[in-house]
């Protein structure tokens, strides 16, 4: 898999786990421990994303 599908299949899972968080979110009993989880998952997400994009500016 080359970087722009390896980006663009990072940023569909960002943008899932951003519709789940707000799923779980719009809950009355929200699990806060899962969004936290989740929350974290799309921090990843993001940071993987900064990763391949500033390995694309310096080449």
């Amino acid at each position: 898999m080359g970087i722009p599908e390896s980006a663009e299949l990072l940023k569909r899972e960002h943008a899932h786990l951003d519709a789940v968080i707000k799923e779980e979110e719009s809950h009355l009993w929200k699990n806060i421990q899962k969004i936290e989880e989740l929350k974290k998952a799309k921090l990843r997400k993001k940071d993987q994303l900064l990763r391949i994009s500033l390995l694309n500016f310096k080449n």
